[in-house]
């Protein structure tokens, strides 16, 4: 479904009942990061912060957070009935993001409203929280996109990075050399120039899904497919960039590829739940501009998931993530997936096969750790037959308990890429700027029935022995039909 803003999209979240203005005054540092903390792990609605402590009479005085951290909200968004199942949204997804829409390039929009330049530029005039207790800093960039352009094909980027400011000009991001951003940073390195970049904070959430979801081929494309509709986009003014026209702010900057210009960036509070990524120095967007729309409305969010504690805005990671994995599975020709999900972290994915060889799920774990989406995912890999309801805790443990043989058929991967914000990974070996990326040691339990055993007439053939628990169809009708009857209840 294509909105034209994020005001449009804030109008139909509320009229659902799903987005509550915060009017009491709360504080930017701390308060505003506990309270969105609080409602994402009650599964509550998003949250407008319309009255922010210091920040009554600055030119943005409201902030958005919460948008995308429910079902519900992820459907509205995708412009899915609610009814619709999870299987069923990563069903149609896995549609949608085989196709792509050209984005239209436009004069101007509301974007342009207000443009600031030099001494107009301080970053601290936006009601940036300092969102939990042990953060390195106050960080703006959370729920952004942020756009690269690479500088031989001119193909955008449109990625999610964390970013923390470190001056009223200046922001120090976290830059992995494998991610698309950083393959962009290391080409303008090659020709001794600095990265233009332009950070887009507020718009439709169709795009913010595709820039955090590692989705293949131009982002834009594939979020105009989604929306049913092309992005317009306007030029940035420092750069040949192109952005969200009715974006509500637009930071526009350089990175230097000089590491005498990093600064001290981290620790933040990250997806694994953990304090990761600690204070380092890394690469820093200089800006030059600025431009918003009249009274801008600013966007962030809380990551981070442990057990009872939820991040705000990542529920649409749970369709697109297994959509981007099943088309890239399929296309890298490995049949019979029927299923592919994760609960709560991505690193634990779970899937479903229709076995049709000997070696079908240890071909489809190398496929997945070869590919864009083992950058964040992947790390321990379980593969089911496609009797197992992966959406059961109770299936896939009853098949880890009796299919699993570890000496037959599970393999251990070492020193692949992973992420480098996993604390489970020794500190040198996350050295991002030493090693590009960090390194993880990825584990296949592959619980469908081994082939390796033989199949036994006694079975029918059949390499396990029949189910004990079954009851055969014709005693099924009896004791049906019977039930009351016997007294038992319904």
């Amino acid at each position: 479904m294509a909105f034209k803003d994020l005001r449009e999209w804030m109008a139909l979240v509320e009229s659902k009942g799903e987005l509550k203005r915060i009017k009491a005054e709360v504080d930017w540092k701390e308060e505003i990061g506990a309270i969105t903390r609080e409602v994402a792990s009650r599964r509550g609605t998003a949250l407008l912060f319309e009255n922010i402590k210091d920040y009554h009479d600055t030119s943005c005085t409201q902030l958005l957070t919460g948008t995308l951290g429910s079902r519900g909200r992820v459907r509205m968004a995708l412009g899915l009935p609610d009814t619709m199942r999870d299987r069923e949204i990563i069903n149609w997804l896995r549609g949608r993001l085989r196709t792509t829409i050209d984005p239209v390039i436009v004069n101007s929009g509301p974007t342009k409203e207000n443009i600031l330049k030099g001494d107009g530029i301080d970053l601290y005039n936006l009601p940036v929280p300092f969102w939990n207790p042990l953060d390195g800093g106050r960080y703006i960039f959370t729920l952004v996109c942020m756009v690269t352009r690479d500088p031989f094909t001119g193909e955008h980027n449109v990625g999610t990075y964390r970013g923390m400011i470190v001056g009223k000009n200046k922001v120090a991001v976290f830059l992995a050399r494998s991610q698309d951003w950083g393959k962009h940073f290391t080409a303008y390195e090659s020709l001794g120039q600095e990265m233009p970049v332009a950070a887009v904070l507020g718009w439709d959430p169709n795009l913010f899904m595709c820039s955090g979801s590692s989705v293949v081929g131009e982002e834009y494309k594939v979020c105009s497919a989604i929306r049913g509709e092309p992005v317009p986009l306007v030029k940035c003014e420092t750069s040949d960039i192109l952005v969200p026209a009715s974006a509500e702010i637009v930071i526009e900057g350089k990175i230097s590829t000089d590491p005498a210009t990093y600064v001290m960036e981290g620790p933040f509070a990250e997806y694994p739940g953990y304090y990761a990524g600690m204070p380092e120095p890394r690469p820093v967007v200089r800006v030059e501009c600025i431009t918003h729309r009249n009274d801008p409305i600013l966007v962030g969010l809380v990551a981070g998931a442990t057990p009872g504690r939820y991040p705000s805005d990542g529920f649409f990671l749970k369709y697109f993530w297994p959509a981007l994995m099943w088309s890239g599975l399929e296309d890298n020709g490995i049949p019979g997936i029927t299923d592919i999900t994760f609960d709560g972290w991505p690193e634990i994915m779970k899937v479903r096969i229709h076995k049709s060889y000997r070696g079908h799920a240890q071909q489809l774990a190398t496929a997945i750790w070869g590919s864009k989406f083992a950058n964040h995912g992947g790390k321990i890999l379980i593969v089911v037959d496609d009797d197992i309801d992966i959406r059961s805790r109770e299936a896939v443990d009853w098949a880890l308990a009796y299919r699993v043989n570890a000496a037959m058929g599970d393999i251990a991967f070492f020193d692949t890429l992973g992420s480098p914000l996993d604390p489970s990974v020794p500190m040198e070996d996350r050295d991002i700027i030493k090693y590009g990326q960090s390194s993880w040691r990825r584990i296949l339990i592959d619980a469908t029935i081994n082939w390796g055993l033989e199949p036994r007439p006694e079975w029918g053939g059949k390499r396990y022995p029949p189910l004990g628990t079954e009851i055969t169809p014709a005693m099924q009708e009896l004791i049906t039909r019977r039930w009351k009857e016997y007294g038992l209840p319904d």
